[in-house]
């Protein structure tokens, strides 16, 4: 019962004060950048994490490698490619404390040249009610790494 009822709490908390947004964009992009993250959270600026993981398949397995992110200011995180000329799935997330429902990730497709192919933002998908935010899963990245052209070992 006490589970419960933590769980019923844990999820007001979020829907209350909202869970957390992001946004990634390719224009007017500085020098070295190869995308632009604008995350929106509602905790203290310490308590959210906004982070990248680039993958790859090598040798028919899959590879993460972490990629930093310049911080601009409060909101705003320049991504530069820390992986090199190769074309490879970037996650791109923002979480704050509020486990399942305080995360919001895109998935972004880049080709070997750093050039972005795609931009998806992972959202939940109701029958009834507003999409939500959520973390991008194992088969979205694997299917964008097979759209870019890597072949998956059976």
């Amino acid at each position: 019962m006490l589970i419960k009822s933590l769980a019923a709490v844990a999820i007001a908390t979020a829907v209350l004060l909202g869970p957390p947004r992001i946004a990634v964009t390719t224009d007017d992009l500085p020098k070295g950048a190869v995308a632009m993250v604008e995350a929106q959270y509602h905790t203290d600026h310490g308590d959210a994490r906004v982070y990248g993981t680039a993958y790859s398949h090598e040798a028919g397995k899959r590879i993460e490698r972490e990629v930093t992110l310049r911080k601009l200011d409060a909101n705003h995180y320049q991504v530069n490619n820390t992986w090199g000329a190769m074309p490879v799935a970037l996650v791109l997330g923002v979480a704050q404390d509020h486990g399942d429902f305080g995360a919001a990730e895109a998935l972004v497709r880049v080709d070997r040249t750093g050039r972005v192919l795609g931009i998806d933002i992972a959202k939940t998908n109701p029958i009834i009610g507003s999409s939500m935010p959520r973390r991008v899963n194992d088969r979205e990245i694997e299917g964008a790494l097979q759209a870019l052209g890597y072949r998956i070992a059976e």
